[in-house]
This record gives structure tokens, sequence and C-alpha cells, in this order.
């Protein structure tokens, strides 16, 4: 035990640990394109912030993250814990650098590495490691399974360096073994970020959705837009500012991360669409991770990337981009609309009134339509208001 680490009679008290958690720092790293699965999102957090979660009320109060790329978003708790982001060339060093930092003080050190998703009972994890009087403790599943999950006394710096230094893949350092019997999910493709979501829907993972649960099984994010004529069959997730468009069906376990996009008539069944991803209209989205412009199917077991804005696009930086896109559209026309009004003008009957002009029924530079001409004939009809025909959900 480190010189001035407390003394604890309760085998099990975490007071004297600290955390390490390490995001990516492999070239086989768990991703999604160039992202960690474990920043990304399933029913409203990404892995890591609940992960974050699970280490904070197990009673460890010093957390530090450290990532190999930027989070994709910001969280409320993401406060709590110190948060770094790394080059991947000195990733391993910097992690022995902050469990070095780590160790001043404290008992132990819980180093934790992002890829799987573990619910490791972390209190009989230290009280195995006090038990057990070695100075390095890992966590094996409950078939054999060895995890990225050690609890390394602050006097281990020798043990520490050579596990870090050696990316936690060096066998040759004596642990001892913590066997686990909660749920793991070993995060390492994009099916298995489909698997964590449908077995948070089934509740065999303690993964509980963001937002409110409208109706049994139908979970829904704040200021969510969903159209009356859209269908959500549960189990589903609608994340925060989601927009589910006239005529899109969500089914079998479909998650929409917060602030994606579904466009009329799109069905996505059995798939999870991720944070910022606009799909466009007609689409049959079945067995699939979509976002980042591309698109995983688990069947093929296959991934396609996709430029074509029509079918999946970015909303992260679509306002400019949809601005300078509705410019265009609007000069391409004026030529056309100011012969017509020209030409035809003098045909037309002096009672018969004026023709409206172009620029009062163009919808403001910037926003995008809420239906497609075609189903627009359907939902449209009469005087009925936009408002009236989407369902806010303001939680």
């Amino acid at each position: 035990m480190a010189l001035g680490a407390p003394e604890f009679s309760n085998a099990s008290d975490l007071r004297g640990v600290r955390a390490l958690v390490l995001v990516g720092g492999r070239q086989d790293a768990e991703r999604f394109g160039e992202i960690p699965l474990a920043l990304l999102d399933v029913l409203g957090r990404s892995v890591l912030m609940r992960t974050v979660d699970r280490i904070r009320t197990a009673g460890i109060g010093e957390i530090v993250v450290l990532s190999d790329t930027d989070p994709l978003s910001s969280d409320p708790a993401s406060d709590s814990c110190k948060s770094i982001v790394a080059t991947p060339a000195c990733f391993w060093e910097d992690a022995l650098q902050q469990f070095r930092s780590l160790a001043e003080g404290a008992e132990s050190v819980l180093v934790l590495r992002l890829g799987a998703w573990t619910e490791v009972n972390f209190a009989a994890l230290m009280a195995d490691h006090r038990r057990s009087g070695s100075v390095t403790m890992r966590a094996f599943s409950h078939s054999g399974k060895a995890l990225d999950v050690f609890m390394i006394s602050s006097s281990g710096h020798s043990e520490a360096a050579a596990l870090l230094l050696g990316e936690l893949r060096d066998k040759r350092i004596a642990v001892a073994e913590h066997r686990m019997n909660g749920y793991m999910n070993l995060l390492a493709t994009p099916a298995d970020l489909r698997t964590l979501s449908l077995d948070a829907f089934a509740g065999e993972a303690d993964i509980h959705p963001c937002g409110n649960e409208l109706r049994p099984g139908v979970w829904v994010g704040a200021k969510a837009l969903i159209h009356r004529n859209a269908h959500i069959v549960a189990p589903a997730y609608i994340g925060a500012f989601c927009k589910v468009h006239s005529g899109a069906v969500v089914t079998r376990g479909s998650c929409l991360e917060h602030h994606s996009e579904i466009d009329c008539g799109t069905v996505i069944e059995n798939s999870s669409v991720l944070p910022h991803t606009r799909l466009g209209a007609g689409l049959e989205v079945e067995y699939s991770v979509a976002g980042f412009h591309q698109i995983t199917s688990l069947r093929a077991n296959a991934t396609v990337r996709i430029d074509d804005p029509l079918l999946i696009e970015s909303t992260a930086a679509r306002p400019s981009a949809r601005r300078l896109f509705a410019a265009a559209w609007l000069l391409a026309l004026l030529p056309d609309a100011l012969w017509k009004w020209l030409f035809e003008s003098g045909a037309r009957q002096t009672d018969q009134p004026a023709p409206t002009p172009l620029a009062s029924s163009t919808p403001p530079l910037g926003a995008p339509p809420l239906a497609t001409a075609e189903s627009r004939t359907d939902s449209y009809q009469g005087n009925v208001s936009t408002e009236e025909l989407w369902k806010r959900v303001d939680l």
C-alpha cells in the first residue's frame, strides 16, 4: 500500500480508489468508421458516459478519461471527470503518466479500457483485490474471457508500466483473477452495438433510455418532432431533437439517436441511426447501423460509404450547406419563372388576378420542407396548419 493511502475496515470500500478510463489507443480498436464505438450513443447516452456513471455510483471519486478521439457531443456528466484527448502515437505513454498521477495518495487505481461494455461489480472487484494481496487483479467474464478491467495497487508502478506500454496485452504480467457474473458485451463490431440496444430494451443490460416512456416500449427524448402520420412500433427509441416525417415507420427495436431525422416514407427496422444523421425519403433500412455517411449491413457484414445527400447526410453541418443549395435552386428557377411571367401574362384575361411572385411562395432559405411533394398532397389538404400535423414532444 502506498504511503499515505487510507486504511478501510470495509473490504469493499472504494473511497481510496481512483479510476483511469481509456478509449481507443489501438490500431485494431473497436470503431465505426473513425469513431470508437464507446463514443457512440446507445439509447441517448454514449457507452463512455454510462461507464463513468457506473464508476461514480460505485463510490469512486476521481476519474480521468483518456481518449484518442474528441467526444462527439458534450454531456453534463462529463464535468464530473477530467477528460484528455491524446494523440495515437503518445496514447499509452500519456496513460502511464495519468496512472502515476492518480496513484499518488491513493490505495489503488482502476484501469478500464473501452471497448467492451462490462457490468463489473467494482466493490466486489476491490474486495477480491484486497483479500488476494496481489499488486494487480484482472476481471474475467464468467466464461473465462479476459477483460480490459484492472485493479492495480498504487505501489505497482512497474506492473502498471508493463501493462500500459504493452497496450494491456502483455500476458507475462502476473495477475490475480476476479470472475464477474454481470452482463457483458464486447462491443467489437456495429452488430454488438445493435445487440446492446436490444438487450437494453429487454432489460438484460443495465442501460435505461434517456427520455420519457410515452407508451409501453416507446421512449422519446426532449423536443423530438413526430409527424402524426408516422408510425412508431414498440420497442423503439426516438432521441432528443429527432424528426420523424410523414409516413415514416420506426419498428422492431430501432433507435434514433439525438438530432437524427427520418424523411417521408422511410422504414427503419431493427436498426440504429446515429446522432446528427438524416436519412432520405422512401428508403428501407433493415438490420443496419447508419451514420457518418455510411451504412453497415449487419446481415451482410458489409459497410458502404454513401456521399449522396438524398440518401444519407450529416445534419451537424447542414445549415450553411442547405442555404447554399436553396440559393442555387432559387437562382436556377428565376430565369424560367421570369420568362413565363413576361410572355404568358399577355394571354391572361384582364380580370384574372396577377400571378403570385415567386419569392412569396418560396420557403425561407435554409428551411427544409416538412414533406415531399407526393406526401404533401395527402397530408396538407385544406387549411390545416403545419403545427397541427406535427406532435412536438417537449419534455
